[in-house]
């Protein structure tokens, strides 16, 4: 079928005229042809059928009573032919009968012969303009079904290079299935806009999944900005979030952009959304809805893009059963979620854990030649890991700082006994983990700051690990006298 387009004359369409009276064909063919468009003429039904076999007509003007195949039959066997040729009714013998018979059968108008040469002529132009119409709007729909289907594969092409990158990245280590969907699911969501709500036990790495997803969602790979909920004072969160202008507050002498400000163009990750207090959950939520705040002591909003990632360990829905949180914010932050499984649902991937983390260590401690014994690994893969990920890197740092014996070692030995008690194996890695702290802090004279950059860990962890462990060092000190 030839495709017509708007751009196209009307003297490039051709119009079927179709009557066993010569004259009223030679009567349609003239005042058709004075507007410049081509005809073709037919005295039947049969001579109509091959003539549209053989050429592209846009409208037919048909009579209903011929001789053989009737005037609807012949309508009919056109439309088969071609099913965008608009048809045209033109009889000298009108009825209900007829004219109910050409709406089932689809024709575009039902004329009355005589009919003046200038309703003729509108009706052929508008039957010329709905055909256009409806080829124009089947190539419009099939091009967008071709840039749907690219666009699809692309994006399946690009979720999939993601999944590869991840395969081959150092921050999410492991060949377990859940860690491959885990992969899969950050290939899935990270070039969307869409909230994403972290869930799992602490230290099993949803801030290195956060942050994963901001580096594969192609927005500014500067602007990844973390708060960690609980370890800001209520009263200063609200200022952190949202910013502050001067004399906003007791102490506000200059102005300072929020958090969310400095995450335009990027990714804001609230850590711990649980923690979050009551009344701030409710312009959360028209921040995140509006993309607009307004920083305290402003009268004017700021409108910034940014993408919302949250994490929790806390149980959520108890939390908002006890009306601790906002249904809505919920289910706002909640457009995708991913579950992090714990470390002692996925022991297949602690070997290799820690080899990654007795390799960041080696290097840092200058060990670069320690291993850690297969018996060892054995070990490592019969604990339950309470602290998951988290609390197995504490412990490999300990080890490769001990150079691969000493206390932790001996600790995990006795722990595992013919008789394992899983209860000594927690208390063996706690102790583990509060002597390289103790060990790091003695060795920074306390200084919290150096100590954290030593053990590799933020300095809100490692004042949580300092009241977790109560290692006061006014405490330590009077101890020790």
């Amino acid at each position: 079928m030839t495709k017509i387009s708007s751009h196209k004359k009307m003297d490039q369409e051709k119009i079927l005229l179709i009557d066993d009276e010569e004259q009223v064909t030679e009567f349609l063919a003239d005042i058709i042809s004075r507007e410049g468009l081509e005809s073709r003429t037919a005295n039947n039904g049969s001579d109509a059928l091959e003539i549209a076999k053989a050429e592209n007509c846009a409208v037919a003007i048909v009579d209903l009573t011929m001789p053989g195949l009737s005037g609807i039959d012949t309508i009919r066997r056109l439309k088969e032919t071609d099913p965008d040729m608009e048809m045209i009714v033109f009889t000298g013998y009108p009825s209900l009968e007829s004219s109910l018979a050409a709406i089932e059968s689809r024709v575009f108008a039902y004329l009355s012969k005589p009919s003046d040469r200038h309703v003729i002529l509108r009706m052929v132009e508008r039957a010329l303009e709905r055909r256009r119409l409806i080829v124009e709007n089947r190539e419009l729909l099939s091009m967008l079904r071709v840039e749907r289907d690219q666009l699809r594969n692309e994006v399946t092409a690009a979720k999939r290079g993601i999944e590869r990158r991840l395969e081959n990245s150092d921050s999410l280590v492991g060949k377990s299935e859940s860690i491959r969907k885990v992969r899969h699911f950050v290939a899935q969501v990270a070039p969307t806009d869409l909230a994403v709500l972290i869930l799992g036990e602490s230290g099993t790495g949803k801030d290195v999944v956060a942050r994963l997803i901001h580096e594969s969602s192609g927005r500014d790979p500067n602007a990844f900005v973390k708060i960690n909920c609980p370890a800001i004072p209520e009263s200063l969160l609200e200022s952190e979030l949202f910013g502050h202008e001067p004399g906003a507050f007791t102490g506000a002498v200059n102005s300072k952009p929020g958090r969310f400000k400095l995450a335009s163009g990027g990714t804001v990750f609230l850590d711990e959304i649980g923690d979050l207090p009551l009344r701030l959950q409710a312009k959360l939520l028209q921040s995140i809805e509006d993309k607009c705040f307004t920083p305290l002591g402003s009268a004017e909003s700021l409108r910034v893009d940014f993408r919302i990632i949250t994490a929790t360990n806390a149980p959520i829905k108890t939390l908002i059963a006890e009306k601790k949180f906002r249904s809505d914010l919920f289910y706002r932050l909640d457009d995708y979620s991913i579950h992090l499984p714990p470390l002692r649902h996925r022991k297949e991937d602690i070997p290799l854990l820690a080899d990654h983390f007795r390799g960041i260590y080696s290097t840092k401690f200058k060990c670069p030649d320690l291993e850690i014994p297969s018996d060892t690994l054995s070990i490592l893969s019969q604990y339950k890991w309470p602290g998951n990920v988290r609390e197995l890197e504490s412990f490999i740092r300990r080890y490769v700082l001990e150079g691969g014996s000493g206390t932790c070692l001996e600790l995990l030995k006795r722990s595992h006994s013919s008789n394992p008690d899983p209860g000594s194996a927690v208390e063996a890695v706690r102790k583990t983990e509060m002597d390289a702290i103790l060990s790091s802090l003695n060795e920074t004279q306390w200084n919290r700051r150096k100590a954290a950059e030593l053990l590799g860990m933020s300095y809100s962890s490692l004042r949580r690990r300092i009241s977790k462990y109560n290692l006061d060092q006014r405490k330590l000190a009077h101890e020790s006298q």
